[in-house]
């Protein structure tokens, strides 16, 4: 096949809201080129890849789409765009709809797999081409034909991946855009999503992959694009740009954690607990149990999530929790944080009290800070990283409360600690995903939580930040009163405070280990 332009980016300056991005950049992609763009927490990658199909204004330069005239398709039907927050929002649809149903009494209604590749899941979405006669090709290319008239609520993350991509694929797109596709899914859900990634570039589908991972560019990827404070750092063949030099110049930043334990000025106010805040208050719980759950099982319909689970966390104790998608994580964590009714059904306990025994949702929230992607969704994005860091002493999604000055200064502490000081005036809405999870991770931490709970906190950030990040929750069970529950699907990403690490599958407890930073405390 002949290389020729497929879209020219000539000197494009973006503007979203009253800030300017990408300003004179430069890039072309050519028909048999396909692309990894690679940068830091800010950079501007998923800028400058909404901008190929028009997702953010550009206000200076211009964009050649060289097929236009002999496709005669408009721009957002050529490309196709799959992102984590396409998922995410789509699950925050899914509860509003479970909502109306029940509130309608349809409660046999399900959206499946299929609605969604259609695009026919939720009314208020515009009306597009029925592309329903390629529906059996893509679902077999993409094999997730078994899964189509499935409820959405019941398949993998990594099957929503694939069903996301589907619906891109419907169209034909001349280019497919991927951000941050691996995102939340396991071990082997990565790789199978690699390998089928891998077949589509075979079969001539164009792509522009977004990642700070480097395990997963796809072997297929030609070209690579090193975006740096939102210019353009290196771009060209893949084997010229993943130098060892290049990628070193890319990370060197000013403006990432920063690097040891002397840095962390906001734990010199850490608050001081009266052990009375651990003590049961029913007689059936020792004093220094922060959670306890005997054989707590959860299920929906026919669906067993968790079964039989037995798990003590003590004070003092920082947990690790893995396991494939599917395999109960979250949702243990969700009879916890009390978002789950059915924590009500079995013998829970949480800060000496049993669960249902009188406690309100606030009681819970004011010892418990919580970090997730689902969290970036709900929160509003015209607040400023300042305001949304002081919510948090008040647990709110949004600021509704004046904070005093004492807790001011402890949200600057926090902001000065994490690094993002140049972030604290802008909009929560007009940072990346890597930069929002900083924000939220500095939210939770303001009211030196009992507990820290964080629910794959590296997904979206960069190898400096992830790793830095790492060590600064080393820090935090090493040196605080908050103990940390830390669900992720990379091993590899252990932090050095771990004194247990709990391994589930299929809803059941498969092994409790020792972590490196192990206790006396024997694991139950």
């Amino acid at each position: 096949m002949k290389n020729k332009p497929l879209i020219t980016l000539d000197a494009i300056t973006v503007r979203l809201r009253d800030k300017v991005y990408l300003q004179n950049t430069s890039w072309q992609i050519n028909t048999t080129e396909s692309w990894a763009v690679i940068g830091p927490n800010g950079a501007g990658k998923t800028t400058l890849a909404k901008s190929l199909f028009g997702g953010v204004p550009v206000v200076g330069g211009s964009i050649t789409h060289h097929y236009s005239k002999e496709d005669y398709l408009p721009v957002y039907a050529s490309i196709g765009y799959v992102s984590p927050e396409q998922q995410r929002g789509i699950m925050e649809k899914e509860k509003l709809q479970l909502a109306s149903r029940d509130f309608s009494g349809n409660i046999d209604e399900v959206t499946t797999v299929k609605d969604i590749v259609l695009g026919r899941a939720y009314r208020h979405e515009p009306a597009s081409i029925d592309y329903s006669h390629r529906l059996g090709e893509v679902a077999v290319k993409l094999e997730i034909e078994s899964i189509l008239g499935r409820n959405i609520l019941s398949v993998s993350s990594g099957e929503m991946a694939k069903t996301l991509i589907a619906r891109a694929l419907l169209k034909k797109p001349r280019l497919l855009i991927l951000d941050e596709p691996y995102d939340g899914l396991d071990h082997q859900s990565r790789r199978s999503l690699k390998m089928m990634l891998e077949r589509l570039i075979d079969d001539h589908v164009q792509v522009v992959l977004i990642t700070h991972r480097f395990e997963e560019i796809m072997s297929n990827i030609s070209h690579v694009l090193l975006l740096k404070n939102g210019s353009v750092y290196q771009y060209g063949k893949r084997n010229e740009v993943l130098t060892k030099e290049n990628l070193a110049g890319l990370y060197r930043s000013e403006n990432s954690l920063p690097a040891g334990p002397d840095n962390f000025s906001a734990f010199s106010d850490t608050q001081a607990r009266d052990k009375a805040d651990f003590t049961a208050g029913d007689g059936k719980t020792p004093e220094n149990v922060l959670i306890k759950m005997i054989d707590t099982t959860v299920k929906f319909k026919d669906v067993t999530v968790l079964d039989k689970v037995n798990w003590t966390v003590r004070h003092g104790d920082n947990w690790m929790i893995l396991g494939p998608n599917g395999a109960g994580k979250t949702t243990l964590l969700k009879l916890v944080l009390g978002e789950n009714q059915q924590a009500y059904a079995n013998d829970i306990y949480l800060f000496g009290r049993k669960k249902g025994s009188g406690e309100n949702i606030w009681d819970i929230k004011k010892n418990i800070g919580f970090i997730s992607s689902e969290l970036q969704v709900r929160y509003p994005g015209h607040l400023s990283a300042f305001d949304v860091v002081c919510s948090g002493f008040f647990d709110s999604i949004g600021l509704y409360r004046l904070c005093s000055e004492k807790q001011k200064q402890k949200a600057r502490a926090w902001i000065d600690t994490l690094g993002i000081d140049s972030l604290a005036h802008q909009k929560f809405g007009q940072l990346s995903h890597g930069q929002c999870q900083l924000v939220l991770i500095a939210r939770a931490m303001v009211k030196s939580p009992v507990m820290l709970m964080l629910d794959e906190p590296c997904d979206g950030l960069d190898i400096t930040n992830r790793d830095r990040l790492i060590n600064l929750l080393g820090f935090i069970g090493d040196r605080t009163d908050t103990n940390l529950i830390y669900v992720t699907h990379h091993e590899a990403e252990m932090v050095s405070c771990i004194t247990h690490v709990l391994s589930l599958a299929r809803g059941k407890v498969v092994n409790i280990t020792r972590g490196p930073g192990s206790v006396e405390n024997p694991p139950d």
